[in-house]
């Protein structure tokens, strides 16, 4: 009787120790927190994000640049906030990241690389038809292309990036220093149906600039 109570002893002692050594073993295999998870799915986005902004930086503007930078700052202050939960590898990463936006910046915007020539000559004749040659457009031809202008920017513009804008614009301008020069010899009627067409281009472009930014902060994560 007393070898069977020794025994039961022993066996308590054995489950008792065994339990104490898995619940270590779980506390120090334990996975990651919540937190830690958290800092490594931002560093994941804000890799993401800076990608899309260096595949983007050809077309992007000047303007549009102080919205990316204050995406850029708020992100970057998440992950610095939470620093010290990423591994090393990512620390690292992160601060690579870091480098590669600031080198974008140094970049020429879109705005600020000059438009090509031989790039204007084909959008004249894309947007502009028989009436390419701008400086042979007559006062009798001149209120019929500015609608066919306006007819080939509708039809074109879907697609536009804001450096198709910025050589549309151009066009634009060349057509009213044509203008300029034969406006004496323009009805009331032209003149009016003109500048409407003007109107409507500049609507058309802010418009797609606002969806272009509202198509922004979405992506923003």
């Amino acid at each position: 009787m007393q070898k069977g109570k020794i025994l039961a002893l022993l066996l308590g002692l054995t489950v008792s120790f065994g339990t104490t050594a898995w619940a270590q073993e779980s506390a120090v295999n334990k996975p990651a927190t919540s937190q830690d998870t958290g800092a490594e799915q931002d560093l994941r986005n804000f890799k993401e994000w800076v990608k899309t902004q260096s595949d983007k930086i050809a077309t992007t503007t000047r303007a549009e640049w102080p919205t990316i930078k204050s995406d850029f700052n708020r992100q970057a202050n998440k992950i610095e906030n939470s620093f010290q939960n990423l591994s090393e590898n990512s620390k690292r990463e992160f601060l690579e990241l870091k480098t590669r936006f600031q080198e974008l910046e140094s970049r020429p915007m879109a705005d600020e690389v000059p438009l090509q020539a031989e790039e204007v000559r084909l959008r004249e004749k894309e947007l502009l038809g028989s009436f390419g040659n701008v400086q042979n457009i007559s006062s009798i031809h001149m209120r019929e292309a500015y609608i066919r202008f306006m007819q080939n920017v509708r039809t074109k513009r879907h697609n536009w990036t804001a450096r198709d804008w910025d050589y549309a614009e151009y066009i634009l301008q060349n057509l009213g220093k044509r203008k300029a020069a034969v406006e004496e010899k323009l009805s009331t009627l032209d003149e009016i149906k003109i500048r409407t067409l003007v109107g409507e281009f500049y609507t058309l472009r802010s418009g797609q600039e606002f969806k272009e930014q509202q198509r922004a902060k979405k992506q923003t994560p």
